[in-house]
């Protein structure tokens, strides 16, 4: 696999692979990218990686479970990991900043997603589609992730910097704007045609303001 799949360099169920297997990793994403996973069989899978359809089998043992290790090591960096991270998003110049903490994620996040577009592109249409694979995505996303991204917007509510609802709320706000933006511009429309960092701020702003207290 070459360097757009630094991610799997480390996840459990792809650090080991054969070089058959990652033969077919490699095709999946090719033809999950392309066709969908749901109009993709696991025997053009094989004829695509040039093996048998069997050495599938041996490493994964259906074909939702080799979609689930394409995109359970994206699912895991969706948040920041560290707590050190998190803590350098919400400050700006040692005081606590809602817009330099959205700034920062979102564009750590976009660039994580652009870096990985094939994937990306399998994530998104998997996300949105299938509520099975939708719901078990969520759940692979870190716990302690979750814990301390709601550290950081617990403290932003306290001093009256973030909105009081609920962070679940919080977190689905951000999501869908992020989501619908990378769906706009990688999914939908020819990305040559807007302005990035021009649209990031945007949708950066947008997202300020909708979580910013009235005063």
């Amino acid at each position: 696999m070459d360097n757009q799949f630094d991610l799997y360099l480390e996840a459990e169920k792809t650090e080991k692979l054969t070089p058959k297997q990652k033969l077919i990793f490699q095709s999946a994403i090719d033809l999950f990218s392309i066709r969908g996973y749901a109009n993709t069989s696991t025997k053009e899978i094989s004829e695509h990686a040039g093996v048998s359809e069997g050495s599938i089998f041996r490493k994964f043992k259906n074909k939702e479970e080799l979609l689930m290790a394409i995109l359970t090591p994206l699912t895991q960096k969706i948040l920041p990991q560290d707590l050190n991270q998190f803590s350098q998003t919400a400050y700006q110049n040692g005081n606590l900043n809602l817009k330099y903490f959205l700034n920062s994620m979102i564009n750590d996040r976009i660039g994580l997603f652009k870096y990985n577009h094939k994937i990306m592109k399998i994530f998104l249409n998997e996300f949105i589609y299938d509520q099975e694979i939708h719901d078990r995505l969520i759940e692979s996303i870190p716990k302690k992730s979750f814990k301390q991204f709601n550290e950081v917007l617990d403290e932003l509510k306290s001093k009256h910097l973030l909105i009081d609802w609920d962070n679940l709320e919080i977190f689905r706000f951000i999501a869908s704007n992020i989501l619908g933006y990378l769906i706009q511009h990688y999914i939908i429309v020819d990305p040559n045609k807007w302005d990035e960092t021009l649209e990031i701020n945007h949708v950066t702003d947008f997202i300020v303001r909708g979580l910013t207290p009235n005063k």
